[in-house]
């Protein structure tokens, strides 16, 4: 649907503004004339049908430009209705106005057609020529802008049955429908506009390529303080538009449903369809969005072997802190131009960088200057150390399925926790489960690789994490009561640490000081590639990270390696292989005998223990290789504990002399619990 046309045409529902009104009303036959709608001129050709004190019928209405004489607008039949007066002191008459069966054509002589337009509320406080200018197209100037400011429109607009078809250069025709436009408290004002809400119903876009249906666009409480100007959709750059003046209390789109037509692949037609029940938007302004939501999402592509479904039942995010993600916007912009543009010094790592940076503006649809001033953390996150600028994170129920695999997460929930003051004290992630699962067709093949490991993955490959930490803002102290991944029924690892000093860090980091390792990492990989290329020393990048964690201090943690049953699986396929099962067992059900595993267990454990006995192991070495092997031999639980004899200053902990022995690093071991 053009987009001047419809503006054009929503904007004849305002046309009924005279240059001044008297305390008495006048009376419509008057109220016709000052609007130039008494009688035919050159821009405008109709038929009075019927004029009474309180309403007028106008038929067969067209509006015509004033330079060209062409029809830009034409209506079936218009009908204009004065309202009763609410306000007895009032000064000014409203009018209600009834448009029916109109076209419009553009410059292009591109048509669009609209079943109904209904304007309530409208007041008189400017002239119909400035509109009949707006409407034919020449609205894009400062001029015609401030006149419809000062228009004074208080009201409601409805549109139905709108459909368009646009031709584009090359050819490509579009067909557009929309089946209700419902503009509810338009305020039009000179310091700026706002509406109540606004909403779309049943819009539809087809072109020779692809299929849109969108059953509902809806938004409240949209407002900009002043006026921008939006020339033409098809050149409008997100960049150039202020939305630091732009508020929106919440938007939402429902039942979307698109089908795309991809190139074939060996004369078969190939389809992106994607459907989706809901998206969410809700109190958005310069420095957050209160949250962003989807829900019921479908996608599917491809046919057979190559077929893809993708699946999400919600997902959303809440108090989503755009000022930080727009500074972070800001610190990959000045990263980017400082590096070798030559497609010969890309890498994968430098390309999602800058897909990062494109995605990290448009997530904001914010203007990004890079400048030599980088604003410091406690001025962006208002939460303290352990705000990471969003407040939670949920999803529940995502699934990929291609070529058989089938990997799902069942579901993601962050959340945090503040004091009186705002300040983040908790922070954590409840379990959150990955699985991936291998088609029973790879597994069972003959002479496969995979066969072999079937008794392993058959009921697929689940990995848990979750997180939980508090912070204590009087101490200034950090503790990660947990930081776990399990690998369910093969094995966990668990970290929890406490160090303190994080405030210095907050209060004196700046986002460009955060971004600093990442843009040396970018660059040395953006070097030119030769035979004496050196390979990365990953001690060197270690250091950059932990350089800008100046004043954070390291006071004590333990890691933890528990055994869930997967050493006795390992050992169990191993003892197979050495010792396959007699003619007509499975791999998948044969049973090993435990003597045989522990034989298995207990030759892996032993060259730990001779290397642990070698007269050049350090103490440390000793008791860390003596106690992977005992892991190894009976499971439980092994454990490092790290308890230094004194705070060590986190940029320190990548100098690694004496640093077993300033962690105060020791190793100890738990059997497993029996049930």
């Amino acid at each position: 649907m053009n987009l001047k046309s419809l503006l054009a045409a929503t904007a004849l529902c305002s046309v009924m503004i005279a240059p001044a009104y008297a305390q008495t009303a006048p009376k419509m036959r008057d109220a016709l004339k000052s609007w130039q709608l008494d009688k035919p001129s050159a821009t405008a050709e109709f038929v009075t049908k019927s004029v009474s004190e309180d309403r007028a019928v106008l038929e067969n209405v067209v509006f015509k430009d004033r330079e060209t004489k062409k029809a830009d607008i034409s209506f079936g039949q218009l009908v204009l209705q004065r309202l009763p007066q609410v306000d007895a002191a009032s000064d000014q008459a409203r009018f209600s106005l009834t448009f029916e069966n109109g076209t419009a054509f553009n410059k292009d002589g591109e048509k669009t057609t609209i079943g109904k337009i209904e304007a309530t509320g409208l007041t008189q406080t400017s002239n119909l020529e400035t509109f009949a200018k707006w409407m034919s197209g020449e609205g894009g100037g400062n001029g015609n802008t401030a006149s419809l400011a000062n228009s004074g429109f208080d009201g409601d607009v409805l549109i139905t049955n709108v459909a368009s078809q646009v031709k584009s250069t090359d050819g490509k025709v579009t067909d557009s429908k929309i089946g209700n436009i419902n503009l509810i408290g338009i305020n039009l004002k000179p310091d700026g506009w706002s509406t109540n809400s606004m909403e779309l119903l049943n819009l539809q876009v087809v072109d020779s390529e692809s299929t849109i249906n969108f059953g509902k666009i809806s938004a409240t409480n949209l407002k900009s303080d002043g006026w921008q100007i939006i020339g033409d959709a098809d050149t409008f750059k997100p960049e150039d538009f202020d939305f630091k003046k732009f508020s929106l209390g919440s938007m939402l789109i429902e039942k979307v449903t698109m089908d795309v037509k991809l190139p074939a692949e060996k004369d078969q037609p190939q389809n992106f369809q994607l459907a989706m029940d809901r998206m969410e938007l809700t109190n958005w302004t310069d420095r957050k969005i209160g949250k962003f939501g989807l829900s019921g999402m479908k996608g599917t592509t491809g046919v057979g072997e190559k077929r893809f479904d993708m699946s999400l039942e919600s997902f959303t995010l809440e108090d989503i802190n755009v000022a930080y993600f727009v500074a972070l916007g800001g610190a990959f912009a000045k990263i980017m131009p400082s590096l070798d543009k030559k497609p010969s010094g890309r890498t994968a790592l430098l390309g999602f960088a800058e897909l990062a940076s494109g995605s990290a503006l448009a997530a904001t649809v914010a203007p990004v200057t890079p400048s030599t001033h980088s604003p410091k953390l406690k001025d962006l996150l208002p939460g303290g150390p352990l705000d990471g600028g969003i407040g939670a994170i949920s999803m529940s129920e995502f699934g990929i399925e291609a070529m058989g695999f089938n990997f799902t997460i069942d579901q993601i929930a962050t959340g945090s926790t503040r004091n009186a003051d705002g300040i983040i004290i908790g922070t954590r992630m409840l379990p959150t489960t990955m699985k991936l699962t291998v088609p029973d067709a790879l597994l069972n093949q003959p002479n496969s690789p995979m066969a072999m490991f079937a008794p392993l993955i058959a009921d697929g490959i689940e990995l848990v994490v979750r997180y939980d930490a508090t912070y204590e803002p009087t101490t200034d102290v950090v503790k990660f009561k947990e930081l776990g991944y399990e690998l369910k029924g093969w094995a966990g690892f668990n970290l929890n640490m406490v160090m303190d000093g994080l405030a210095k860090f907050y209060r004196e980091q700046t986002v460009d000081s955060l971004m600093a390792p990442v843009a040396a990492d970018l660059k040395k990989l953006n070097e030119p590639k030769g035979k004496g290329e050196k390979k990365p020393d990953d001690m060197e990048q270690l250091k950059r990270a932990l350089a800008i964690y100046q004043g954070v201090r390291f006071l004590n943690g333990a890691l933890e390696l528990r055994d869930q049953g997967g050493i006795a699986k390992a050992a169990g396929v191993f003892a197979s292989m050495m010792a396959p099962p007699t003619k007509g067992a499975t791999s998948r059900a044969a049973t090993q005998d435990a003597q045989a595993l522990a034989q298995v267990r207990q030759s892996w454990a032993e060259p730990l223990r001779q290397s642990a006995a070698e007269k050049n192991k350090s103490i440390m070495e000793r008791q860390f290789l003596i106690s992977l092997a005992r892991w190894i031999e009976v499971g439980g639980v092994m454990t490092a504990v790290m308890q230094p004899p004194a705070p060590i200053d986190f940029p320190t902990l990548a100098e690694p002399k004496d640093l077993p022995t300033r962690l105060g690093l020791t190793f100890t071991n738990q059997s497993a619990v029996k049930n």
